[in-house]
């Protein structure tokens, strides 16, 4: 009877070894497409080629294309993107997650998250220094470069790392991840919109914000759930972390 015991326990701990290996190597090959997404585009930008000959025809449409009542909803939607607004979220959400798994990963990988965004966002804006649309076309008043879109990329990693939280911390009760992950996706997706709607981002840019807010946040989830299981026997850690 314990040897079949421990026959069973062993093949469970084989399986899960594999499906932890098989996520980890998917989310390894995710993050990479989205790095080389972001090069691909950056190339472009610099080249003034490939799919950076859309930009100009689809920001003068949605220009021309504007009412009144979407603009304000999404004047106010864009706000979202604004970085002492991640910044709150984020926060909030980093220590309502610590507070209910017991250990102090949840803060240190949100902290790690907005500030890696900010830090590779201002460093190609400078880098780059891609003009914004012309000023006809803006709704809202900003200056500075256009590539890539802060507010793209910071929704980005802070929806995806902040519904990877809230899923950790939901324990059993899926529908709580669930609904993280229906809320945080259409958000990442109305937020990128919101900024070439409002004339101060072209495609492109929110594309590769996009991408490197979810490749920046691709590398923190997996490295969140590698680093967990470090955890087991802290006093911070027992609930989570425990055998």
């Amino acid at each position: 009877m314990a040897s079949t015991q421990q026959t069973h326990s062993r093949w469970l701990g084989l399986t899960a070894l594999r499906a932890a290996v098989v996520i980890t190597a998917a989310g390894s090959a995710a993050v990479c497409a989205l790095a080389v997404l972001f090069a691909k585009i950056l190339d472009n930008v610099l080249d003034g080629d490939g799919v950076t000959v859309w930009d100009r025809p689809v920001s003068s449409w949605l220009a021309a294309h504007r009412e009144p009542g979407l603009t304000s909803v999404l004047r106010a939607l864009t706000e979202v993107g604004n970085p002492p607004v991640l910044a709150a979220v984020m926060a909030a959400v980093a220590m309502v997650t610590a507070a209910r798994t017991r250990t102090l990963l949840p803060i240190t990988l949100g902290a790690a998250a907005y500030g890696g965004y900010l830090l590779m966002v201002v460093t190609v804006k400078l880098a780059v220094g891609r003009p914004r649309p012309p000023l006809p076309e803006r709704v809202v008043a900003i200056d500075g470069s256009s590539f890539p879109s802060g507010h793209a990329a910071g929704i980005a990693v802070v929806a995806l790392v902040s519904a990877w939280m809230v899923t950790l911390a939901s324990g059993w009760q899926r529908w709580i991840g669930v609904t993280a992950w229906a809320t945080a996706v259409p958000l990442v997706v109305a937020v990128g919109f919101s900024r070439v709607y409002l004339g101060v981002h072209y495609p492109s840019d929110i594309v590769a914000g996009w991408a490197l807010g979810a490749a920046w946040g691709g590398v923190l989830i997996l490295a969140g759930s590698t680093v967990t299981p470090l955890w087991r026997g802290h006093p911070l850690g027992r609930r989570r972390c425990r055998p």
